[in-house]
């Protein structure tokens, strides 16, 4: 089996399920590629987007969103003493699951900078569809 992990802003209360974007919830499985987890932490945690040459382009509502909280990648297996300071820590996995999903959001912009769609219909993992002529597949 193995530990599942997901993106979650501990202070906003909200989570970045990686099945909505189309990868797995391993750890390998949300690395190394175009849109993966790091990518949809950058896109959550950037400043000042959109004001040079080769800077992504601003997504008013998640540009930033992030900045200044408390974030981390959470594990299914996470126990109280990875993180000591946030009380009952081992227990926030569970808890994610009822607060803001913001998924949706982030699949839709990081397919626009890597140029790729996803059926925001689907449940569960969802399949990326490139789209032909982008930077990213060219």
């Amino acid at each position: 089996m193995g530990q599942y992990h997901k993106l979650v802003n501990l202070d906003k209360k909200e989570q970045v399920i990686p099945y909505a974007l189309g990868l797995g919830a391993k750890q390998y499985e949300q690395t190394g590629q175009n849109g993966s987890i790091g990518d949809a932490l950058y896109l959550l945690l950037m400043t000042s987007p959109a004001r040079g040459n080769g800077d992504w382009e601003s997504f008013s509502e998640l540009s930033g969103r992030w900045v200044g909280d408390r974030v981390v990648v959470l594990g299914d297996y996470t126990d109280d003493a990875d993180y000591t300071q946030y009380p009952n820590f081992g227990e926030v996995y569970d808890e994610s699951l009822d607060w803001t999903d913001i998924s949706n959001a982030v699949a839709q912009a990081l397919g626009k900078v890597f140029g790729f769609e996803i059926d925001l219909e689907e449940t569960g993992w969802r399949d990326r569809k490139e789209i032909a002529g982008h930077w990213a597949n060219a």
